[in-house]
């Protein structure tokens, strides 16, 4: 039983930065989604009262900031590609574990 427990603590440990980092990725991507809408709703209670506020918002671009929303064909081939760097790596530390 000690051996089960040995394996799923080491997993949990291993997984753990995993799982901040998609913590911190999710924090960050809520919080640029609501500037964002912040951002979209100001520009169009601006339209209404004051044509230049409205231009000089438009041009304003948020740094980090792709020109396109990304297809979910991409998505799945970088969730691919991370899944299968990850599990490569797990396999390395099982094979050097093993020596």
């Amino acid at each position: 039983m000690s051996a089960i427990l040995l394996a799923i603590a080491k997993s949990a440990a291993m997984m753990l930065p995993i799982v901040i980092l998609v913590i911190i990725a999710s924090i960050a991507s809520v919080r640029r989604g609501e500037a964002l809408a912040h951002h979209d709703g100001e520009a169009a209670s601006d339209s209404a009262g004051d044509g230049d506020a409205a231009v000089a918002s438009e041009g304003m671009k948020l740094p980090f900031m792709p020109d396109r929303d990304p297809t979910v064909l991409e998505i799945l081939i970088i969730g691919t590609v991370l899944f299968g760097i990850t599990m490569g790596l797990f396999l390395g530390y099982s094979v050097v574990g093993q020596m």
